[in-house]
């Protein structure tokens, strides 16, 4: 049973999905706090480990996690990792926030065995992607601290978006100043360029940025109506959200 399936975050059921029954070691680049990879490392049949370039994000995963291998990575930096040391990997939404995508898919096919997979989300480039939220602290930099603080503190907005030490802005790499939303055929080129094989294409959500913006702002019961409607939203439409599997070529 996949253990995402009811999940507003359509991503991690389609991850689960393509990993489901596979062995060998597994990467999950960009692990975040590790939401989807807790889950892979306790539930899974890989062998997960997971890798960052936020310091914060990855002491989280520790103390939730302490049996897990972690990888700080350097922001726009090769990975240091050997070549063809693990049999799948996956990107789930974090392609869209790096400062060279073929790059970052270049060094993904190279620690890859041949014939691995490789697993990415991204937002889709269609008629809402004007309200992604992370484009705000671009667009509207004095609303964004006035909403961030408010709702999070004056010092944990100092640490994401004022202390650029870690060379990213929030989950943006420094330098970067948008949010990626990919067409389908510009995804699945670089894909290709980079020594991939797109294997499955599918997406979720149309309506959900009207959705997600007020959930990340509120939470309780508020909060968990609105994930419902995220989810529901995921299950009707394939929009917003591009999901692709794509199998490393020799």
């Amino acid at each position: 049973m996949n253990p995402f399936a009811g999940h507003p975050l359509h991503r991690y059921a389609f991850a689960w999905e393509q990993l489901d029954g596979r062995t060998g070691r597994h990467l999950d680049l960009g692990c975040g706090t590790g939401d989807f990879l807790g889950v892979l490392h306790t539930a899974g049949s890989v062998v997960a480990e997971g890798a960052d370039p936020h310091p914060g994000y990855l002491a989280e995963v520790r103390a939730r996690h302490p049996g897990l291998t972690l990888h700080q990575l350097t922001v726009g930096a090769p990975l240091e990792l050997p070549d063809a040391c693990y049999d799948s990997v996956s990107a789930l939404d974090m392609l869209e926030h790096v400062p060279d995508e073929a790059k970052l898919l270049a060094e993904a096919h190279r620690i890859l065995v041949p014939g691995g997979l490789l697993v990415v989300t991204v937002p889709r480039r269609h008629v809402f992607s004007f309200l992604d939220p992370d484009d705000a602290k671009f667009r509207l930099p004095r609303l964004h601290r006035w909403v961030y603080t408010r709702r999070f503190g004056a010092r944990v907005y100092h640490e994401r978006f004022t202390d650029l030490a870690d060379d990213l802005r929030g989950d943006m790499s420094v330098g970067k100043d948008r949010h990626t939303n990919y067409r389908t055929p510009e995804l699945l080129r670089l894909l290709r360029d980079n020594g991939f094989e797109p294997v499955v294409v599918t997406g979720a959500n149309l309506f959900w940025r009207w959705l997600q913006i007020p959930a990340l702002l509120t939470g309780g019961p508020l909060r968990r109506l609105l994930e419902r409607g995220i989810h529901l939203d995921g299950r009707l439409f394939r929009s917003a959200n591009l999901f692709v599997a794509a199998r490393r070529l020799p």
